[in-house]
Order: C-alpha cells, then structure tokens, then sequence
C-alpha cells in the first residue's frame, strides 16, 4: 500500500471524529431555533416603560408584550398570538425592573406578538 494511501485511511476517522462534536451541536441549535406558537388571552395593559405592553394570563402569568398593533387594544380583552422570544440584550435589561415589578409576584414570559384579536372592547 503506497504511503498516501495509509495517510488518507489515517486522517478520515480524524477528522470525521473531530468533527462529531461540531455536528451534533448544530443538531441542537436547529430544533432551539423551532419556536412553537402560542396565544394568550388576557386584559392588554400599558406597562411602565414606552412602548411596553402586557396581559396577565388566565394561566396566572404576566406576558410581557412587543410587537405591532397593540397600542389601539389597551384596556381591551384580546387574544394575541406569537412566539415566546427574548428582546435584544439592551432592550431585556432596560425592560427587566419595569417586568418584575408589573408582574408582582407571578412569572412573566416574553411573547413577540404576531396576531392581536380582541374579545371584548372591556376587561369584564
């Protein structure tokens, strides 16, 4: 057997183990990436901070909101759809004091909003 022949049978396992790793994480990254969609019906309030929006949910969380179309909904019962995702850094960090003290004592969860669809014109 010539010598390439022996180096190239030595080097494919190499490389096809060093690379494992870099695969199997990029495997994990795609399925992160996957958000799941989910809606949330509540009584949208104006938070704190301009531009804020959020609804405590009927499951007891606060859902801190962003995305287009919720300013004309305040103070209305609305069903908003979109996918649970954190702000940019400096957005998350700015928002987090006004979140906590919005929520109380419940748990909050980002929510980018895709849909808003209001129930009633009221919270009742």
């Amino acid at each position: 057997m010539s010598l390439l022949k022996k180096l190239a049978l030595c080097l494919v396992p190499v490389v096809f183990f060093s690379l494992f790793p870099v695969l199997l994480s990029a495997q994990d990254n795609m399925g992160m990436s996957n958000k799941q969609t989910m809606s949330v019906t509540g009584c949208l309030k104006q938070g704190s901070e301009a531009g804020g929006y959020y609804i405590m949910g009927e499951d007891g969380k606060m859902y801190e909101l962003w995305g287009k179309g919720l300013s004309e909904h305040v103070n209305h019962k609305v069903t908003v759809t979109g996918t649970q995702s954190m702000m940019a850094t400096g957005q998350e960090s700015a928002r987090e004091a006004s979140e906590k003290q919005e929520a109380g004592s419940a748990s909050y969860v980002d929510l980018r909003v895709h849909n808003v669809r209001m129930v009633s014109e009221n919270c009742q």
